[in-house]
């Protein structure tokens, strides 16, 4: 981390765009933060556990020749308290610049989806307009929460702009309101938006901001097939098997105006989509039926004191029941009469209507584009990166590296300058990855060589001086003896030639 830091002068390049200078327990403000990204990167911990917890177990200290004893909570707090969070997005963007002239990363496709994550910030902490109450998708809707705006390379999941936004907000206000930033930040890193392509999910995108991205960028995006059944109808009649990857798709293709913009759309078949949304109705009948099972005993039984039931009640009853399975049609019913208030219920599954709705509806997805000139499999291709932007934010909730929790901040502020070192250990991580996967043909996740290059260790050799002199005793480094498959994966990416100092200036600002 610290060798990939110093490449791309990470810390020169936060320390040129602060207003004022602070220095504190001998480092800058860059040099704080980097320190507390590598954190973030090998054992994500509180600031206050940053150096007991985790900095003195390991070689950093030394790497450094710096004593990082006085690094607690205050001083990472006061450091970023150093950092204006309006100079964040030109930091970020010149690091990024930095990296993809050197990486040589492509931009030809890049995704864009948001997600959050839960807090434990105090409901009546007024300091803090971030962290809101909102549909939480690790469904923890009692906390406030904060949200996340990613945008990656679909090659090798490069990140190339973060957005820390209100935990109430939809998606598609967040990319309504952020998407002249993305541009502006294409621009900038590129000066062209005609090789881009712009990748979001239907989460993301609306009537009227579909109107403008079309108008500005291309782009890949999907639409929900509840709002397009024609289309879906259309399709129905005229799939045809399409390769993709090796693997055999059915999918329509047709150019038509939609919302008044003309687009090629492509539905196609989503096999696991299909079987994951049979296996939930099926689930969801299972659960009425139980309740209606128990429906039926009560209601065999005639009332001996209070209310008596009537027919139309126990309907309404059972339809409002019914009503809470999406697909209601296809659950048959019968209430008939017992005795005065005693009722018969019968229910069952329409297989008839349940196979229609397979056949013809479940699982299709539909994705439009303005490029016109991509074929059918180079569409879908492009949809499916989305999955990358997925896996990136499934790292930033692994408790074990690169976690954006625990996260103790509470004021906007701090919350925005955590977010930016999260997102520098996840760029770091990335660059690392990359390497790997290049120079030593590396197979397993990011995860997996975190947890590897985490068992290089550097051992201390102490030298007694000679019993006729007086001299003093020396302290000689060596890396320790590894297994072969660490062996193999440090000495492909230079780590056994590495100086075992780094050059970064901590302590200086330039």
């Amino acid at each position: 981390m610290l060798n990939i830091a110093e490449e791309f002068k990470i810390v020169e390049t936060i320390n040129k765009h602060l207003k004022t200078k602070p220095f504190r327990d001998g480092f800058t403000v860059g040099g704080s933060l980097l320190l507390a990204a590598i954190g973030r990167v090998c054992q994500p911990t509180s600031k206050r556990n940053w150096h007991e917890g985790w900095a003195r177990h390991t070689s950093l200290s030394y790497l450094l020749r710096m004593s990082l004893s006085k690094l607690d909570s205050q001083h990472f707090w006061d450091q970023m308290e150093a950092l204006p969070t309006d100079v964040i997005p030109f930091m970020e963007q010149d690091i990024i610049a930095n990296l993809l002239e050197k990486e040589k990363i492509s931009l030809d496709v890049l995704l864009c989806d948001t997600t959050n994550f839960f807090t434990y910030i105090d409901s009546a902490n007024h300091r803090c307009t971030i962290a809101q109450r909102g549909k939480n998708k690790q469904k923890r809707t009692d906390l406030r929460q904060l949200g996340l705006l990613l945008l990656v390379s679909r090659q090798d999941q490069i990140p190339i702009l973060h957005k820390i936004y209100q935990g109430n907000l939809q998606d598609k206000t967040v990319f309504k309101e952020n998407f002249t930033d993305i541009l502006n930040r294409f621009k900038a890193i590129c000066g062209s938006l005609e090789e881009i392509t712009l990748v979001f999910d239907q989460g993301n995108n609306s009537k009227k901001m579909l109107k403008e991205v079309t108008g500005q960028i291309h782009f890949v995006g999907a639409l929900s097939p509840y709002h397009h059944k024609d289309l879906i109808k259309e399709a129905n009649n005229s799939m045809k098997s399409v390769s993709i990857n090796g693997k055999d798709v059915l999918c329509y293709r047709t150019r038509k105006e939609i919302w008044g913009l003309d687009l090629s759309a492509v539905v196609y078949i989503s096999e696991r989509l299909l079987k994951g949304q049979i296996r939930g109705i099926e689930q969801n009948i299972r659960k009425l039926f139980n309740k209606l099972s128990e429906l039926k005993e009560k209601i065999e039984i005639p009332t001996k004191r209070g209310k008596k039931r009537t027919m139309d009640d126990l309907k309404k009853k059972i339809s409002s029941m019914i009503s809470s399975l999406s697909n209601e049609d296809i659950i048959g019913w019968e209430l008939n009469h017992i005795a005065e208030d005693a009722f018969d219920l019968k229910f069952w599954i329409n297989e008839e209507r349940f196979n229609m709705i397979k056949e013809q509806w479940l699982g299709r997805r539909i994705v439009a584009t303005n490029r016109h000139q991509w074929t059918t499999e180079e569409i879908i291709l492009a949809y499916w990166g989305q999955a990358n932007v997925e896996a990136a934010f499934k790292k930033m909730k692994n408790p074990f590296h690169l976690a954006v929790r625990p996260q103790y901040h509470w004021t906007d502020q701090k919350i925005e300058v955590h977010g930016f070192t999260c997102l520098l250990a996840f760029l770091m991580v990335m660059i690392t990855y990359k390497r790997a996967k290049e120079k030593v043909g590396f197979q397993g996740s990011p995860h997996t060589l975190l947890e590897k290059l985490s068992a290089i260790r550097l051992a201390t050799f102490i030298e007694s001086p000679p019993q006729k002199t007086k001299g003093r005793y020396k302290a000689h480094y060596r890396l320790e003896e590894m297994d072969p498959d660490i062996y193999e994966l440090a000495k492909g990416m230079n780590l056994t030639e590495m100086k075992l100092r780094t050059r970064i200036p901590f302590s200086v600002y330039k």
